[in-house]
């Protein structure tokens, strides 16, 4: 998903101000989305966030990896 723009993948049922956000998914968006997803945008259907900033971190670098970019 990284690098990817959001609500942007087939068959998934995203909320509306998700899907129409138009932002892609980086380093900085993905810190703010995964710390808190209704602060970032209120109408979202995520139910659950990432506290610690270095399990964000983690996670973050996972899906840069997965995705190939440097």
């Amino acid at each position: 998903m990284y690098g990817r723009t959001a609500g942007s993948v087939a068959g998934f049922t995203y909320s509306k101000g998700l899907k129409n956000s138009g932002i892609t998914w980086t380093s900085a968006t993905l810190e703010k989305w995964l710390s808190d997803p209704d602060m970032m945008y209120p109408d979202n259907n995520m139910s659950f966030s990432v506290p610690r900033a270095e399990e964000r971190r983690d996670l973050i670098a996972f899906l840069k990896q997965q995705s190939g970019a440097n």
